[in-house]
């Protein structure tokens, strides 16, 4: 029985195990990808300030009065415009990652529209396509030149195809696009500084667009020490959990192994015990009638002691049995024919002198009649004397125990309640265990822990039940059903 239930509680250390390895994995995964993503989120912002620092440094370098000449086509040809484009080429050759800069404006008959004012690279608006090559500007840098795509130049008043609802909110204050967007170029990243003139007015919107290859290399190089940090805490959980419960299975398996050796050798013992004690208790008996002569009247109650000694020895010798019987699962059950009437008669027989010599008030309820019964006496008879000592040695002198007998329907049940010291509500749950006595009674009430657990045996073996209702300093019931004529012969 022990065995099982230790093999029990290792199957349930190891799913409670794999659920708290399973859990720690979750766990540290969520907070994994949380650091992870916080950390992109600042890699992130730090990109947007950087690339607003940018721009905003830029337009304070642009003259507004340059700005506001370059107004249709034709002015390209006026020096504003090559003075604004190579501060613009200045700026972006500056910085490697800056793919394109740009200045645009609303349209003077169409605010909804956006024209651009100047670019970086068209210092000669037309040099991708006149019919020279030499002329040619690859903008984009990909080795080839579309002058009607990406390669495409800008002149003063050229409209500019779907801009972004960032382009206008640029008109009152600096920004970045909220995500990054495919182009071209890869990747990229638009930052807007508006260009104010003298009067504080937005006249233009600096755009500039920057390459986001570093910001994705700095950020697998963030993702990939999160990756093998996780798989390292992963399986460091997993060995260490693995191992944990091997080794407790491994203790399960010896202290199983142990328990059964004890119990054994309890069985041995007591069964090597038992016959020398029977043998010496009827010498003592023998003494006791005269057969061996006439004994002084200080002999006899010394002989008188030592029967009362080896009767007590007898019994612990029987509970001992009982204890191991159970233990290893070797009860066996005999049930017979019980004359309850008389049964009960020789359990208050024993009650009775003890509950006067404490002395207890002791309350007896018994039918008149009993119904025909098929029960193990000895188990029976055990159970009920053990309730009942215990009522009486756990009640203080002039306290009240009552034992009440019912029959229903095919039961018999028996009620024994006491006004005692009742049991701990932290022990309630260990009473029935082997060995086990309440903490506020085991240094001041002598007792070995067994009694409880054998009551128990005894009788969930007939097919009955057990069970108590306790208050600490109260008093305690121990409640007990028993089928009546069950026939059948049980082995636990």
């Amino acid at each position: 029985m022990e065995t099982k239930i230790n093999e029990g509680s290792s199957r349930r250390l190891t799913y409670i195990g794999g659920s708290i390895v399973l859990a720690a994995i979750i766990v540290i995964d969520l907070v994994s990808w949380f650091l992870y993503q916080y950390t992109v989120t600042l890699l992130t912002d730090n990109l947007r300030q950087r690339l607003l620092s940018i721009a905003t440094t830029q337009v304070s370098n642009i003259d507004p009065i340059d700005i506001q000449s370059l107004q249709n086509e034709e002015d390209w040809k006026k020096p504003a415009w090559r003075k604004v484009v190579n501060q613009l080429k200045m700026a972006k050759n500056n910085n490697d990652n800056i793919v394109f800069m740009y200045i645009f404006r609303k349209a003077n008959n169409d605010p909804s529209r956006m024209v651009f004012v100047a670019d970086a690279e068209s210092i000669n608006p037309y040099a991708n396509t006149d019919d020279d090559p030499t002329n040619d500007v690859d903008a984009n840098g990909d080795g080839m030149v579309d002058p009607d795509g990406a390669d495409q130049l800008q002149w003063p008043g050229q409209d500019y195809p779907e801009p972004p609802s960032e382009a206008f909110q640029a008109y009152e204050g600096p920004l970045t696009n909220r995500e990054l967007y495919s182009d071209s170029f890869g990747e990229v990243l638009t930052g807007y500084a508006p260009i104010k003139n003298d009067n504080g007015e937005t006249i233009a919107v600096l755009g500039t667009d920057i390459k986001t290859n570093d910001f994705f290399t700095v950020t697998r190089q963030t993702l990939y020490p999160f990756l093998l940090f996780i798989i390292f805490l992963v399986l460091a959980i997993v060995i260490l959990a693995t191992a944990l419960i091997k080794i407790w299975n491994k203790r399960v398996e010896i202290f199983a192994e142990l328990d059964r050796q004890k119990d054994e050798l309890l069985s041995i013992v007591s069964h090597q015990l038992a016959t020398p004690i029977t043998s010496v208790k009827w010498y003592v008996e023998m003494l006791m009638d005269g057969d061996l002569g006439t004994l002084t009247k200080e002999q006899k109650e010394h002989i008188h002691s030592m029967d009362g000694i080896f009767a007590d020895l007898s019994d612990l010798v029987s509970m001992i049995l009982d204890v191991s019987r159970i233990q290893l699962g070797r009860v066996q059950i005999s049930k017979q024919d019980l004359d309850l009437k008389e049964f009960f008669k020789e359990i208050l027989e024993i009650i009775e002198p003890k509950a006067k010599e404490k002395p207890v008030v002791f309350n007896v309820s018994i039918p008149q009649t009993f119904p025909a019964a098929k029960l193990d006496k000895r188990y029976t008879h055990m159970t009920i004397e053990n309730l009942l000592t215990n009522a009486i040695k756990y009640t203080p002198a002039n306290g009240t125990v009552d034992f009440k007998v019912e029959i229903r329907g095919k039961e018999i049940y028996c009620h024994v309640k006491d006004t005692g010291c009742g049991i701990p509500k932290a022990d309630q749950d260990k009473i029935f265990e082997k060995l086990f006595r309440a903490s506020n009674v085991r240094n001041t009430v002598d007792g070995n822990g067994f009694g409880l657990y054998v009551a128990k045996g005894a009788i969930e073996a007939q097919g009955g039940k057990i069970w108590f209702e306790s208050a600490e300093n109260k008093g305690t019931s121990f409640f007990i059903t028993l089928p009546l004529n069950e026939t059948v012969v049980k082995s636990v």
